[in-house]
This record gives structure tokens, sequence and C-alpha cells, in this order.
């Protein structure tokens, strides 16, 4: 299984991430809700999955985000309310889902990312 990060702002949908993350047999390495806290606090050995919204508590920071941890070797999973992500993840791999996710969707892009760990 692996351990995954969660960068998102709004603590209720924080907690449900945690929640589901969790029931799918995962380790919740941190919940981050800037772009701040994640980069001060980028753990030495970085999580396998990161669950990053586009939009931070210090703005529309998530891609930025998303491209540093995907340099440091994370697979990064955008769950985003807006329905034009963002241009600059262009050069990103990442995988995509607009916002509300299902249980099952949420399970299964946990899978195929940790899958390829």
């Amino acid at each position: 299984m692996a351990t995954v990060m969660i960068c998102e702002d709004d603590a209720f949908l924080a907690a449900d991430l945690v929640e589901r993350v969790e029931a799918g047999g995962h380790t919740v390495q941190g919940i981050y809700g800037s772009a701040c806290d994640i980069l001060e606090n980028l753990p030495l050995v970085p999580p396998d999955v990161a669950i990053v919204d586009l939009g931070l508590a210090d703005g529309q920071t998530g891609s930025a985000v998303a491209r540093v941890l995907q340099k440091a070797g994370t697979r990064v999973i955008i769950l985003s309310g807006h329905s034009n992500a963002s241009a600059d993840l262009w050069s990103i791999p990442h995988t995509y889902a607009a916002k509300p996710v299902s249980d099952e969707l949420m399970q299964h892009l946990l899978e195929i990312n940790s899958a390829r760990c």
C-alpha cells in the first residue's frame, strides 16, 4: 500500500479524503492546506502519491506543488472543482478527476497510482 499526502485547504474535504485513503489500506503521510506548508514540510522520503487540489489556501498554487512533488518521484492525483484544470499541468504527469469524487472512483485512482509506485 502507498503513503499518501493530502493537499487540500478545506478541512471537511481533507478529513473525508483521510477516511477514504485509510479505508483503502493506505497511510496518510500528512495533510497540508497551502503550498507554503507543503514545500516547507516536504519529507526527506516523499510520499508515493499526492492528492492535490489546485486552489489551495494561498491561491491557485496546486500546479506548482504538483510539479515539485512529481519531480520528487511522487505520483500526483489532481482533484479540482474547476472544469478547466490548468494550462500549467500539461507538462506534469498526473491523474485528474473533477470534484465531487465517488468512493469508488477515489479507490480506483489510489489503486492505479499505487500500482505504479
